[in-house]
């Protein structure tokens, strides 16, 4: 199924008002992973199903539309050397300093809930049942993979990288071929919806550490620019910010500090307030 110029020109521009995502270049990706969508729907071209998503004032349709245009591929300890920094370089920072409880993790887009519950594992594994005195919140701006991390059910390959000692502390067996979170695990994240290009409801100096893995890809410049900017104040001064590894904040205009690849931590010395 073909997309028509006009309606092209119509999604782009909604979902990059809406969520700051760049489809400018998109057309082909847009075809492909929403034509058999509609044609199971009964759509006969985009223009009806485009009407519904913006009509649809429950947000279920445009949650399937960003699922369905943005990639959310992901696995547990994906991009394993940023838990390696937080548990050699961060933690034990934290563990040094008692004021350790008012701790705060953010994972900025969850997607389906491996990169929350990875960093729950790490924590907990780290800090034992001082685990709980340290804040995980997860956001995303789909709420169909936000219900497929609350529920914390996965396939035995989305596990295969963990060491089994974790698979057995921290997962129930449901099957041959699923495993489920165990209650303990999930109790130490938050899940919200939250959208990064919506301004108005960004907290200022929260944060200790920021993942913001894997996002950045789907903006252009300004936007990049902006959110580099809401990132940097919404965390507190000293505090960590982590993208994607294919990511970089080069040709971006920041006070940030560039720690190693895709690392960057806001300067301790601004601090002049405490939060």
């Amino acid at each position: 199924m073909k997309i028509s110029d006009k309606d092209f020109i119509r999604l782009r521009d909604f979902m990059y008002k809406k969520f700051g995502i760049n489809l400018a270049e998109k057309r082909l990706l847009i075809e492909g992973r929403l034509s058999m969508m509609l044609q199971k729907r009964g759509y006969t071209d985009f223009g009806p199903y485009i009407d519904d998503v913006m009509r649809d004032v429950s947000g279920k349709e445009l949650s399937v539309l960003v699922s369905k245009l943005t990639t959310n591929f992901t696995y547990f300890m994906r991009e394993e050397g940023h838990y390696d920094f937080l548990t050699k370089k961060v933690f034990p920072a934290w563990k040094a300093d008692i004021s350790h409880a008012n701790r705060r993790i953010w994972s900025a887009a969850s997607s389906s809930g491996e990169e929350p519950y990875s960093l729950a594992m790490v924590v907990s594994n780290f800090f034992g049942v001082a685990a709980r005195q340290i804040k995980i919140e997860a956001s995303d701006i789909s709420d169909n993979v936000l219900e497929q991390a609350r529920a914390g059910v996965y396939s035995q390959d989305k596990i295969s990288k963990l060491p089994k000692a974790w698979v057995t502390q921290y997962f129930d067996k449901r099957s041959e071929t699923e495993y489920a979170v165990k209650p303990a695990l999930k109790s130490l994240i938050q899940y919200k919806y939250f959208n990064l290009n919506d301004t108005a409801h960004w907290l200022t100096r929260a944060y200790d550490v920021i993942f913001c893995r894997n996002v950045m890809i789907y903006f252009d410049q300004p936007t990049r620019q902006a959110l580099t900017k809401r990132l940097y104040d919404a965390l507190k001064p000293g505090g960590y910010l982590i993208i994607g590894m294919s990511e970089t904040l080069v040709n971006l205009k920041t006070d940030f500090v560039y720690l190693q690849p895709s690392v960057y931590q806001r300067p301790a010395e601004t601090a002049a307030i405490k939060s």
